[in-house]
C-alpha cells in the first residue's frame, strides 16, 4: 500500500487510516463486540492499513483498550495515534469537559500507555481546544512528554488557523485532524490553505459524513444515538435535506460509474491536495476490505469535475 509522509515528520502512513470512535461503544455508539472489533482491526493491519487512530474519551477508554489488545504483538506495524484534552466526570455526555493543563496532560498520556499497552505514541493529537489553558502551555508540556520519549510527534483536531499559529509558536505540529467530506467543505475556505502553506498533514475524519456517503441512507431514515437527536453538525433539520439530495446525485454519479459511493467519497477525499489521510470507522472486517477498494480505482479529471458541479 502506498505511504505518505504526514507533515514535517519521520512517520509514514498510508492513505486511508481506521478511526475507532465506534469501536468504543456507548454513549455514542451501539455497545460492540469485542472480538469482532480485533479481527476489524487485525484486518486492517493485515491490508496495510497502518495509522490506527483512538481517543481515550470514545467509550471512555474502551476504543484505547480494544486497540491496545489488538495491535498486541505487532506494535511495530502500527502508526499510533489518540488524544489528550477531553476528559469525564461521569461515564456520559453530561460528564465531558476539556481538560488541557499541563498536569491533566501529563496524566493523560500515562493513561493512555496503559490501555494500549505500549511505551511509546507515533502521534499524541490535542482532541479539541480547551478554552480555560492557553494554548502555550499545553504545547509546552507536551514537548516536555516528547523529550521523555513517550510520543513521537504532535498533532492537533478540530483547530481554527490562529489556533495551530499559536501551538506552532512552541513547538512542531505535524498535523491536523478536522471533520472534512464532500458535504462538509468548510475546511476549504482558510484551514486546508494554511495546513498546505505549512506543511501540517490532514487527516481527515467523517470522510463518509457519519454515514450519509455510504448510500445506505434515505431522507426519511430514523436515526438512533446522537444522529437522531437532529441538534448537530449536519443531521441538524435545517441541513440534512438538502445534504440527503446531494447524496443521492452522488449515489446516482457513482451507480453510473459502477463505484459505490462510500468507495467514491473515500477516493475524493484522499485525492484532495494537503489531505494525506482519510480516517475511515469500520465495524467488521468487511468493512475495511470495503473501504479499500478506494486505493484501487481510479477517478479522471471529467469525474472530479462532475462531482465538484454536484457538490458546489
Amino acid at each position: 500500500m502506498e505511504k505518505r509522509k504526514l507533515g514535517t515528520g519521520e512517520i509514514t502512513i498510508s492513505p486511508i487510516g481506521l478511526g475507532t470512535w465506534g469501536i468504543g461503544g456507548p454513549p455514542f455508539w451501539s455497545q460492540r463486540d469485542e472480538n469482532e472489533s480485533i479481527a476489524t482491526i487485525k484486518t486492517a493491519l493485515d491490508s496495510g492499513v497502518d495509522l490506527i487512530d483512538t481517543a481515550p474519551v470514545y467509550g471512555f477508554g474502551r476504543s484505547e483498550e480494544v486497540v491496545g489488545k489488538a495491535i498486541e504483538g505487532r506494535r511495530d506495524e502500527v502508526a499510533l495515534a489518540t488524544k489528550c484534552g477531553l476528559r469525564w466526570k461521569s461515564q456520559s455526555l453530561k460528564g465531558l469537559y476539556h481538560d488541557l493543563s499541563p498536569s491533566s496532560v501529563t496524566e493523560e498520556i500515562d493513561n493512555s500507555l496503559r490501555r494500549l499497552k505500549t511505551d511509546r505514541i507515533d502521534l499524541y493529537q490535542i482532541h479539541w481546544p480547551d478554552p480555560k489553558t492557553p494554548i502555550e502551555r499545553t504545547m509546552e508540556r507536551l514537548n516536555s512528554i516528547k523529550e521523555q520519549g513517550k510520543i513521537r510527534a504532535i498533532g492537533v483536531s478540530n483547530f481554527s488557523v490562529g489556533q495551530m499559529k499559536s501551538a506552532l509558536e512552541i513547538a512542531p505540529v505535524i498535523s491536523l485532524q478536522p471533520k472534512y467530506n464532500m458535504l462538509e467543505r468548510d475546511i476549504e475556505k482558510e484551514i486546508l490553505p494554511f495546513c498546505r502553506d505549512n506543511n501540517i498533514g490532514v487527516l481527515a475524519y467523517s470522510p463518509l459524513a457519519s454515514g450519509l456517503l455510504t448510500g445506505k441512507y434515505s431522507e426519511d431514515h430514523t436515526f438512533d444515538g446522537w444522529r437522531g437527536k437532529q441538534n448537530f453538525g449536519i443531521f441538524r433539520k435545517e441541513t440534512f435535506s438538502p445534504a440527503m439530495k446531494i447524496v443521492q446525485e452522488l449515489k446516482d454519479y457513482a451507480d453510473g460509474r459502477a463505484i459505490p459511493l462510500l468507495v467514491l467519497a473515500i477516493k475524493w477525499a484522499i485525492s484532495q491536495p494537503g489531505v494525506a489521510c482519510a480516517l475511515v470507522g469500520a465495524n467488521s472486517a468487511d468493512q475495511v476490505k470495503q473501504n479499500i477498494k478506494a486505493l484501487d480505482i481510479e477517478l479522471t479529471r471529467s469525474d472530479y469535475q462532475a462531482i465538484d458541479k454536484i457538490i458546489s
